[in-house]
């Protein structure tokens, strides 16, 4: 192991560490070895070094990383060589802070799961182990609940990266928004750029049906990984979980209508993975949708969950970024990195403004499909 792969293992530790956090040597030591396979020995000359370099400094008995240190770790947040969970926890910690702030209007007022990611103990470097978190570890059961950016920050301090609020108000049997899920089946997704920009096209196609057919105000967002979700609000509840879930099905229904008068236009631009029906509703049976883009309705249900706008991605560490929908079409994965988001903050913020929307339209169609219970 060479000393300055040490070096690199040390500062990634150290630099997700809450700022006056002193870790103490053992703890290094147990970590880097862990990760790097370098001996004790080794780890405590390289901590020495870093110290010669005022990267870290000691404190009691333990050791704190310098401005200059995190800056340096800073650059080895996508090294693939370097311990997977450290490198999402360290962009988790540069971008909460600077765009928490968008993110806390979805999570306010409702529990929050949370994912928090550990590493892999047989495998640190490329693989994490996520804990999927509910509740609190405390009795009687309770919700997490985050409503400052301090709260935030606590959570990401646990190596919480992933935020997934309740699509509900606690106590109530009705969601606060309907959300439809777009979702490539397995051999869209292995079909790479080509099946990427098919599934784009779907959830144009899905959007402008919501807004233009049925008098919708709908709402899109990257999903963080490869797909995409279409949120919308109402002026007051349309039903309880079961319309809504409804809503998606009719709407997957208009939506394959309008594409089946593109059929031949799209088989020609996507031969390969071209298949009919294109969309489906059917959540189970993954097997049977794998040439499918699925309009999933599943998070519509008590204590069903959705990845909130502005909240990064545990497993791509991406974040799951609003859109506008006349730039869907150039919208590439980069623009989604943490740092991109930052960057370009001026450019996303405005885009996702929930303006209730009249149902009108929508319970027309659910009426004519013998859907709805009452009006």
């Amino acid at each position: 192991m060479e000393p300055l792969r040490v070096k690199d293992h040390i500062l990634l530790l150290l630099a997700i560490k809450p700022f006056t956090k002193i870790v103490e040597l053992d703890h290094i030591i147990e970590k880097v070895s862990r990760n790097s396979g370098a001996s004790r020995e080794v780890i405590i000359s390289t901590l020495n070094e870093l110290l010669k370099e005022g990267l870290v400094r000691k404190v009691k008995d333990g050791y704190v990383i310098t401005d200059n240190g995190r800056r340096l770790a800073w650059d080895l947040v996508y090294d693939e060589n370097l311990t997977l969970s450290y490198r999402l926890v360290l962009l988790a910690r540069y971008y909460y802070p600077k765009m928490g702030d968008l993110l806390l209007p979805f999570l306010k007022d409702r529990p929050v799961s949370v994912i928090k990611v550990f590493s892999d103990e047989k495998d640190p470097i490329r693989r994490i182990k996520p804990i999927f978190s509910r509740y609190k570890k405390m009795k009687p059961r309770t919700y997490h609940l985050i409503s400052t950016i301090e709260d935030l920050l606590r959570y990401v301090d646990m190596h919480a990266i992933d935020f997934i609020p309740y699509v509900h108000r606690i106590g109530n049997d009705y969601p606060d928004w309907l959300i439809i899920d777009i979702d490539a089946g397995e051999e869209i997704k292995k079909a790479g750029d080509l099946g990427f920009a098919y599934v784009k096209e779907i959830t144009k196609e899905t959007f402008l049906v919501m807004k233009e057919e049925l008098r919708l105000t709908p709402c899109l967002k990257f999903s963080g990984s490869r797909g995409f979700q279409i949120w919308v609000s109402f002026h007051e509840p349309i039903g309880k979980f079961e319309e809504y879930r409804k809503c998606v099905t009719v709407i997957r229904d208009l939506v394959e209508s309008h594409l089946e008068t593109r059929y031949n236009e799209l088989k020609e631009k996507y031969e390969e993975i071209f298949y009919t029906p294109i969309t489906t509703s059917t959540v189970a049976k993954k097997e049977a949708r794998k040439k499918q883009i699925l309009l999933d309705w599943s998070s519509m249900k008590e204590e069903g969950d959705v990845r909130a706008p502005w909240s990064m991605h545990y497993k791509t560490g991406l974040i799951s970024v609003p859109l506008r929908i006349d730039d869907i079409d150039k919208f590439q994965i980069d623009a989604a990195r943490v740092e991109n988001v930052v960057k370009n903050r001026a450019n996303f913020e405005n885009v996702f403004h929930l303006e209730p929307s009249d149902p009108t339209e929508l319970k027309k169609l659910l009426m004519r499909t013998g859907l709805l219970r009452f009006f």
